[in-house]
């Protein structure tokens, strides 16, 4: 168009289409971006600076491959076979759970089927891990404590990185002598909070149902710590940070997992 050259790297003539418009025309690759009229006036300007204009065009169609999650040779125990599962499916069977985010209504129900069928199949303990700082709503965190409670198998915990709100009250949730957490955790626990509108009838409903559960909570916590019903309202009616010891020694963890020393040092 108008005497224009395009001078465009080899590699990319496979699949060249043309592109006409009222001010000119532009060629594309089928997998690499549409060179304008301007852009390719400027790559035609000289033959050494449209050289080098084909070889940022062609660096531009180069993507990277998203990072999925990696698949791992996994032999099945009935029929004894080879094969390749996604990495949390072949954790899942060897009764290994992870807690990465918020417990969510949809992650709570696949928890809680996660850990029937698992029970089902056998009474071998289970292993929760859990990294999240987010915490989570409070209605699906009690329905995996009322179900880790009703398992014939133990539930041991253990947590890393950080545990904060609900997923600390997770943590200490698990089987008593079984609850673990790395050298370096994270960890706060409260009691939860909410706020009303509406009626004054409403906000007063609400309220004793926050009230409800708060007490059902404490209560849980007196089982898995040894407080006092007292000092558990003191303590975690607003946001109380422990550290692995510290949470130790008050009864959330059983035990502080450190790395093991190699011979010699």
């Amino acid at each position: 168009h108008r005497g224009l050259l395009l001078l465009v790297h080899p590699a990319q003539m496979s699949g060249m289409r043309v592109l006409a418009g009222s001010r000119g025309c532009a060629f594309a690759a089928g997998a690499g971006p549409v060179l304008s009229p301007a852009t390719a006036a400027s790559m035609g300007g000289r033959r050494g600076r449209g050289r080098e204009g084909a070889r940022s065009s062609s660096r531009l169609v180069t993507k990277c491959m998203p990072v999925g999650v990696p698949k791992v040779p996994y032999r099945t125990p009935q029929e004894g076979s080879w094969q390749w599962v996604d990495l949390w499916n072949c954790l899942y069977r060897e009764r290994i759970i992870f807690v990465g985010t918020g417990v969510t209504e949809d992650l709570g129900n696949q928890l809680v089927g996660t850990m029937l069928y698992l029970d089902s199949v056998s009474d071998k303990d289970m292993q929760i891990y859990i990294n999240t700082c987010q915490g989570g709503e409070v209605v699906p965190s009690l329905a995996l404590y009322d179900t880790m409670r009703h398992l014939k198998s133990d539930v041991g915990t253990v947590s890393f990185g950080g545990a904060m709100g609900m997923a600390a009250f997770l943590l200490c949730s698990g089987t008593k002598g079984k609850r673990v957490a790395l050298a370096h955790t994270r960890l706060m626990m409260h009691l939860p909070s909410g706020a009303a509108r509406g009626t004054s009838t409403d906000m007063w409903n609400e309220t004793r149902e926050l009230i409800r559960i708060r007490g059902y909570m404490v209560k849980c916590l007196q089982q898995q710590t040894g407080q006092t019903e007292e000092k558990l309202v003191e303590d975690l009616s607003r946001n109380k940070y422990f550290t692995p010891e510290s949470a130790q020694e008050y009864g959330i963890i059983d035990q502080v997992l450190r790395p093991r020393r190699r011979a010699g040092k």
